[in-house]
């Protein structure tokens, strides 16, 4: 038998490629508050292997429909702040892994 955990958050968002990269590191004033790679209200930038990802981090439980606005919050957050950008209609879900110190990566 499989048993679920409820202490495992859940990352959705889209792979990071370089040209997306540069831009997220040159956000500044005001827009920078919206991707961090350390906790954010907004947008995260986690890793996977060698691959980053931004995207939203969620800590509680999440039903299907609650899937769908997030997905579709991720990709209004990425929008405004590069709207020359063409982003996927999907994103990908992932498991976050916690640290030694509690913190999710």
């Amino acid at each position: 038998m499989l048993y679920l955990s409820g202490r495992c958050p859940i990352f959705i968002g889209h792979k990071i490629d370089g040209p997306l990269r540069r831009r997220i590191e040159a956000l500044s004033g005001p827009d920078r508050r919206y991707v961090s790679a350390d906790d954010s209200t907004f947008l995260r930038v986690c890793r996977l292997g060698e691959d980053e990802y931004v995207g939203k981090v969620i800590h509680e439980s999440i039903s299907t429909d609650r899937v769908d606005d997030v997905r579709r919050n991720v990709l209004s957050i990425l929008q405004r702040l590069f709207p020359d950008v063409r982003f996927p209609t999907h994103l990908e879900i992932h498991c976050c892994e916690p640290t030694a110190e509690g913190e999710t990566r």
